[in-house]
């Protein structure tokens, strides 16, 4: 069943500004602390359901707002920001001393700006404006200096769904959607009252004997906005310009099997290239989460997400990157470890599986957020610590696909001079200027991503580790043997 929760309290992004970014970064192993692999802590924050607003910006900035609860019991949002490398850059606060603030702050660009968008009440004086619990928003050009607007985004108050957000394809006009118990609501741009005078559209309606949970709105490269959400099963829908049919996604659960609720906001994302995409967990008669299943909204198929089928699965989250790839990130409960594969370009396959271990003193693992605008992964988790007074924390960390080197032939007689051909993959894609290193040598892969060493006559027999290496990666390995 899905937990009702009251009160739970620059620059727009450039892809191809942000990928030039990534680009200069250089090879992976040059990045300072704070890099894939490296855990940082964010901040401490007050609910293992809390979630971040994440934005990433043109500089290749990663900003973060979160809440958290002051000693005399109000609560205030903080922003922190994260360098294009992982670094932690800078915290503050955004927002303070208000008495409810809802844990799921949004970020969405707005022009040259970037937009807070929120749920709750400044204190108990009922002729506040901003004390109505509705959706209300602020303004930042930076991130790090914030103006509250005297405007909200609901007709609707004392909500208790989850809050979600998206911006027209204006780039400057918001939509937030959000629900009382089984209808969830949506609401276009800002109005001038609080509550807002002009009327809530319905997104969507489940039964009343349950709770619509983890709704998320994503913008399709038509422009059309598409909501996604869990009750009893995985579903989407677009809302705007106009509504569209409801849409179950396959093999996603019903009410009579296995409780496979996200319990954290559903993985739904836009491809850039078109497209609603939605991995989620799919039940078996006896298993909560039997695989992880990525479904393009509409469609009568799904791919299923390789290393996935443990029965341990959860926590599922997808992030879109430039050029149509699609990251699918999960933790396995069984073995305490977080696992991500990325698409091709199409994502109609998938590449290299990454595994790396959860947070240090990690007791409980609640929440997982990524966000792959800049081509690698950045990954947001929500941790319970295993120290004195059980903490609850934000930490942060990178994932770098990686390469696949295959060599033909790989295997050859020392007697004669040998031309092998290498060729460099990422999810079946080929990956141009990476460098192949074999036995001394080195040469870049063409545009296929290919490229040719030769092997003279007598070179040293026995197996031979051959590497590929190319900026933002990690290396890829292949072994030939010399006979």
């Amino acid at each position: 069943m899905s937990r009702s929760i009251r009160f739970r309290w620059a620059l727009p992004i450039a892809a191809g500004a942000v990928m030039a970014l990534a680009a200069a970064l250089g090879p992976a192993n040059a990045a300072p602390a704070g890099a894939p692999g490296t855990w940082t802590k964010i901040t401490a924050t007050d609910s293992g359901f809390n979630t971040a607003g994440m934005l990433r910006t043109a500089d290749g900035s990663l900003h973060l707002v979160w809440r958290k609860r002051l000693t005399n019991g109000h609560f205030s949002y903080g922003w922190s920001t994260i360098s294009l490398r992982g670094a932690l850059r800078a915290s503050g606060t955004a927002l303070s001393n208000w008495v409810g603030l809802q844990g799921d702050p949004k970020l969405v660009p707005d022009g040259r700006h970037l937009r807070l968008i929120f749920i709750g009440g400044q204190d108990t004086n009922p002729n506040n404006f901003f004390s109505a619990g509705a959706v209300y928003t602020q303004l930042s050009s930076g991130g790090t200096s914030w103006a509250l607007v005297h405007g909200s985004m609901a007709f609707h108050t004392v909500l208790n769904l989850g809050l979600a957000a998206a911006v027209r394809s204006d780039g400057s006009t918001p939509v937030a959607a959000f629900g009382l118990n089984n209808v969830l609501y949506f609401h276009t741009g800002v109005d001038p009252s609080a509550p807002a005078a002009t009327a809530d559209g319905t997104a969507a309606t489940g039964p009343v004997a349950t709770g619509i949970a983890g709704d998320v709105l994503a913008r399709d490269k038509n422009g059309s906005i598409w909501v996604s959400w869990f009750d009893q099963g995985y579903w989407a829908r677009q809302i705007l310009p106009s509504a569209g049919p409801v849409k179950k996604a396959p093999h996603s659960g019903a009410a009579t099997g296995p409780d496979n609720e996200p319990r954290q906001s559903v993985a739904f994302a836009a491809r850039q290239g078109g497209g609603l995409y939605l991995a989620y967990c799919a039940p078996s008669s006896v298993l909560p989460c039997a695989r992880i299943n990525l479904w393009r909204a509409g469609s009568s198929r799904v791919m299923v997400v390789p290393g996935s089928a443990t029965g341990q699965a959860g926590r599922v989250s997808l992030a879109a990157t430039p050029g149509g790839r699609l990251w699918v990130t999960w933790f396995d409960f069984g073995t305490n470890t977080l696992h991500s594969v990325r698409t091709n370009k199409a994502a109609s396959r998938f590449g290299l599986a990454r595994t790396i271990a959860q947070p240090p003193a990690t007791l409980i693992f609640d929440n997982l957020q990524t966000e792959g605008s800049s081509g690698r992964l950045d990954i947001l988790v929500n941790v319970l610590r295993n120290k004195p007074g059980n903490p609850v924390e934000f930490w942060h960390t990178q994932i770098l696909a990686g390469l696949a080197l295959a060599a033909r032939p790989s295997s050859f007689s020392h007697r004669t001079t040998t031309t092998v051909t290498f060729t460099v993959t990422d999810a079946g894609d080929p990956v141009p200027g990476a460098t192949v290193s074999c036995l001394g040598k080195h040469a870049n892969t063409n545009a296929q991503g290919r490229v040719t060493l030769k092997f003279r006559a007598g070179t040293r027999t026995g197996s031979h580790v051959c590497v590929a290496s190319a900026s933002a990666y990690l290396p890829g390995k292949t072994t030939i043997r010399v006979r």
